[in-house]
């Protein structure tokens, strides 16, 4: 019966891991929250809304549930606005037990910030001044025969 899960049938030629002698004791205590009978000790704290707690089912979820992770991005600041209101719109979804914890990441993407820096680097490119040469440049040393060793050190 076990020779299909040998380590030779199986052709596991590698070393097994190495165990422990005694298994290492974990830290810590289990609290018991119920008696032998299942029901609930006093000392408990229970929801007054329901005995179930804050769980909530199939048919009080809505048809459509957010994303858990909405990166906000590559959206513009609408999308953005949107999809925020969407997740903050059914709050008992998201105070539920089993409910949504979404995650919103980035900043909204605005494009008319996007046009401003572009039309202002299109004009500092344009008022850029005639190139100038800095004295202690390699494109000045080409010009003098005393200086033809190179500046930098592996040279």
């Amino acid at each position: 019966y076990e020779k299909p899960f040998s380590p030779k049938y199986l052709q596991n030629w590698s070393l097994a891991k190495p165990t422990k002698e005694r298994i290492s004791s974990h830290e810590g205590y289990t609290q018991i929250i119920a008696d032998d009978r299942g029901h609930l000790l006093p000392s408990v704290p229970r929801s007054k809304a329901s005995p179930w707690g804050s769980f909530m089912g199939t048919w009080q979820m809505p048809l459509k549930i957010p994303p858990a992770r909405a990166i906000l991005t590559s959206r513009t600041a609408a999308g953005a606005a949107s999809l925020t209101k969407w997740i903050q719109k059914n709050p008992d979804l998201l105070k539920a037990s089993n409910g949504l914890r979404p995650e919103i990441l980035g900043k909204p993407h605005d494009p008319d910030s996007q046009k401003k820096l572009r039309k202002s680097i299109t004009k500092t490119v344009q008022q850029a001044p005639s190139p100038t040469i800095i004295p202690n440049s390699p494109a000045s040393n080409l010009n003098s025969p005393d200086q033809l060793q190179s500046s930098h050190p592996s040279a």
